[in-house]
């Protein structure tokens, strides 16, 4: 019991942490990044950068929410979510390629195809 409040204590001050850093990092990250342009990589830095948060935050979500999306995604033995070295996009791809995916894990998909063809497939990390 003691080892699930401190965890839970835990969440809660990395939440409050991140929530009150937020705007400052990212606002402090573009103009560092905008700076570095005279060096002719500032916007290359900065879409790095972006890319880089979208896949830590893919990777939070799909271990917060792999509950949510074992029971809603993928059908009988398909990969699970969960995994935090893996994107919610990588496993889609891998139970994709297993014709695991449910219903709304091939709505999710065909979302994502429309914004970047092949991109469940593509994300997949077989390594992982």
């Amino acid at each position: 019991m003691k080892n699930l409040i401190i965890s839970i204590a835990l969440v809660v001050v990395a939440i409050i942490i991140f929530a009150i850093l937020l705007i400052p990092a990212i606002i402090w990250g573009i103009i560092i990044s905008l700076y570095k342009r005279k060096a002719k990589n500032g916007f290359k830095e900065l879409s790095e950068w972006f890319m880089t948060w979208a896949i830590s935050i893919d990777q939070l979500a799909n271990v917060i929410c792999k509950d949510l999306f074992n029971s809603t995604l993928i059908t009988g033995n398909g990969v699970e979510f969960g995994n935090p070295d893996e994107t919610i996009s990588g496993v889609l791809g891998k139970n994709k390629r297993a014709e695991t995916l449910s219903k709304i894990g091939k709505g999710l998909d065909w979302l994502l195809e429309k914004l970047d063809p092949n991109h469940s497939i593509k994300s997949i990390e077989d390594d992982e």
